[in-house]
Parts: C-alpha cells; structure tokens; sequence
C-alpha cells in the first residue's frame, strides 16, 4: 500500500466514530439533489463506491438488501454494520473493486474522488463493474475538480455524460451511462 492510500485509510479510521454527526446533513443534502434527477428505485443492483459509513442506506430504505457499500476504511463499514441489517460492507480498493464485471446497475460515488491516486483507473473501475446501459452517479469537491476535466475523465473511461451540474454544496454531480 502506497503512503497517500494508507493515510486516507488511517484518517479515515480514526474518525469513523465521529463521522455520522459531522457528515450526515450535508451527504442528505447531496443526496436530495443528485435523486431528484435519478430515482434509486429504479435500480436492481447497486454500488456505493466511497460508501463509507453507509448513509446512502439511511437515505434509501425500501431496497437496501440490494446496496453494495465498498470502503477502503475497515472502521467505517464497521460503524455501518452496526447501524444497518441490511445492504453488503465489503472493505475494498477503490481502484481494483472486487466484483465481477458487469454487475450493477447503478454505481455511486460521493465527495471521493479527491482522495484516490488515480482517478482515471478509478472511474474506468467503475466502466468495468456496471452493466450495459447502467448508471454511473458520482460527486467531486468543485475546489478539486472543474467539469471540464471531469468530463475528459468521463469520457476516456468510455462513458456518455448524461448531466453535469453544480450541486448548491461543496461537489459538482454528474451522471453517465455505460454504452
């Protein structure tokens, strides 16, 4: 494990206790807006890459047997597992996921991009696991990321960008489709 991957796993397990009262207003929010363009129901199969502790399932709770929470951060699936029955933690590289190919129809990812090394792998990742036609739903900081580089990202991954917009907190959203 490279320096930058163990200090994020490092921050991040140190602050999984604290993480839900810090964070949950402001993912609900995120939330609220990314949805109301794209319906979770609408999906079988989904992937919340960056899941952390879980709160896409405190925020979609009819079909939660069918969420896949992927996080690099050990203590944060284990402060998610202990507030769901429901949904699948599974402690995973954001870079090299472990699923088969073609498997979701959906993946999201929230504010997560700012802490992986290379962020084309990782959305290129994310290529291989969807479905044809599924989904691909992330947010990045705007003070990291501009759309323009996003969608060259996007793009050279292999995805049609379906909407790109700036969300009223800290993230520009976008949504794509695996063609």
């Amino acid at each position: 494990m490279n320096k930058k991957k163990f200090e994020v796993r490092r921050r991040y397990d140190a602050t999984a206790k604290h993480y839900d009262p810090r964070y949950t207003n402001i993912q609900k929010q995120k939330y609220n807006e990314v949805f109301s363009h794209s319906n979770l129901s609408d999906y079988e199969l989904i992937l919340d890459v960056g899941a952390g502790t879980g709160l896409l399932l405190d925020f979609y709770k009819e079909k939660t047997q069918n969420i896949f929470c992927c996080d690099f951060s050990v203590n944060m699936l284990n402060e998610g597992k202990k507030k769901h029955n429901n949904g699948f933690f599974i402690c995973s590289d954001i870079e090299s996921l472990p699923f088969r190919k073609n498997s979701f129809d959906l993946c999201t990812s929230f504010s997560v991009l700012q802490n992986v090394q290379n962020v084309s792998k990782t959305i290129e990742e994310k290529f291989l696991v969807l479905k044809d036609n599924g989904i691909l739903i992330l947010t990045a900081l705007k003070k990291k990321f501009d759309k323009n580089r996003l969608k060259h990202i996007i793009d050279k991954a292999g995805f049609k960008l379906v909407k790109i917009w700036n969300l009223s907190v800290e993230d520009i959203s976008l949504i794509a489709r695996k063609e």
